[in-house]
């Protein structure tokens, strides 16, 4: 096996780890369209450490800290793993298409190494993680960046469908500061809908919530800003802060209590 796929095995196993620290929307593959990343390598990786501020769950209104490693892969500028799936993709002009792989751990009622509970979801039952399929789109149009990504999850009593749409602007600073602003909205079906926030009548009895069934519609509502400094032609330090508003049956079901929710994600890289 070639250094470069025991990387890439490695780094697959780095992922489900970050993961677990940002929300269960589907998410923007991280690598920028606007980045110019044909350097004349094939291989662009960035290894580093971080800690992430997170809901302990999607609609909580209580938060906990995980140390998270980051794992950046790019090769040829066509392939990349990053901390939201495996994808392929491909650049036309302001144009980048593409599709992949991705995860959601799902959710624990109690707790466990990815996912730290909680106990208002007692009597619910586990969400069990799922792969999900992934395709998107982006297109530069002048300083904007317009984006969509579609992901359907595959797992037995986690399959849903999401739609996710966004729009974002990039400021480069100077040559070390660059910052990113993104405003977004994630559409779900009702089968993702019922699963992260429906109540039925099983349910119901053990947990002592109300039934509750959910429709198709907007899930959530929200705003990134993405900060990267160079401390050095290697080093890079970043933070990511996000603020979603559940919307519809989100934020209608018994179980969100807070439908306002906040995600802080900082990190180190070094990148060879």
């Amino acid at each position: 096996m070639t250094v470069q796929a025991k990387l890439l095995l490695a780094a697959s196993a780095s992922v489900v780890f970050l993961a677990a620290a940002v929300s269960p929307a589907a998410a923007q593959p991280m690598n920028d369209p606007f980045a110019t990343r044909r350097t004349g390598k094939d291989w662009a990786v960035t290894l580093g450490v971080g800690g992430a501020l997170t809901p302990t769950y999607e609609g909580s209104d209580t938060y906990t800290v995980i140390p998270v490693p980051l794992v950046n892969v790019v090769w040829r500028d066509m392939v990349a793993l990053d901390p939201f799936g495996l994808n392929a993709y491909w650049r036309f002009d302001g144009l980048q298409v593409g599709g992949g792989l991705t995860f959601n751990l799902g959710r624990t009622q109690s707790g466990g190494l990815f996912s730290p509970g909680n106990w208002r979801l007692n009597g619910l039952g586990d969400i069990p993680a799922a792969l999900g399929v992934r395709g998107f789109a982006n297109y530069k149009l002048g300083p904007v960046m317009l984006g969509s990504t579609l992901t359907k999850f595959l797992a037995e009593g986690n399959s849903g469908l999401l739609l996710d749409a966004s729009l974002a602007v990039p400021w480069r600073i100077d040559d070390r500061l660059t910052v990113m602003g993104r405003v977004f909205a994630t559409w779900a079906d009702a089968t993702y809908m019922q699963t992260y926030f429906g109540v039925n009548a099983l349910q119901s009895i053990n947990s002592g919530y109300a039934p509750f069934a959910t429709t198709s519609g907007i899930k959530n509502v929200g705003l990134e800003v993405r900060a990267s400094y160079r401390l050095s032609p290697s080093w890079m330090v970043s933070a990511n802060a996000r603020v979603s508003q559940l919307a519809g049956s989100a934020a209608d079901s018994p179980i969100s209590v807070s439908d306002t929710g906040f995600t802080l994600l900082t990190t180190i890289g070094y990148r060879f």
